[in-house]
């Protein structure tokens, strides 16, 4: 089992150093084709600028684009009852919302989040 992982740890370093190293040569490669046309500065901003833009713009589309998560309803019974409880002894209001917690906890532990 040791041996497999390795050997998958091995082949994504692997792909991500060809990855890499495959990117940045072909920077070059359409810097120094670039260069040609708008000198040396020109050529590696515009290669620069070809290689940064869609995956800059693909990050913020994402950002942006994230739903807001919706508010989980709250239980205004269990709140009227700890601020009743509360006004007396705060101690009971302490343990009081200890166990709704766990027994939220308890309750919530097999649902699928979203």
């Amino acid at each position: 089992m040791f041996a497999r992982l390795t050997a998958k740890a091995i082949l994504a370093a692997a792909a991500i150093a060809m990855a890499f190293f495959g990117i940045g040569l072909l920077g070059m490669a359409v810097a120094a084709a670039l260069v040609m046309w708008l000198g040396t500065v020109g050529g590696y901003a515009v290669a620069g600028i070809v290689f940064l833009v869609p995956p800059l713009v693909w990050a913020i589309v994402i950002h942006v684009s994230k739903p807001k998560k919706p508010q989980p309803p709250a239980s205004d019974l269990s709140r009227v009852l700890l601020a009743a409880v509360a006004k007396e002894a705060p101690w009971v209001a302490i343990i009081g919302a200890g166990i709704a917690g766990a027994a939220n906890m308890f309750l919530n532990r097999n649902r699928a989040s979203k």
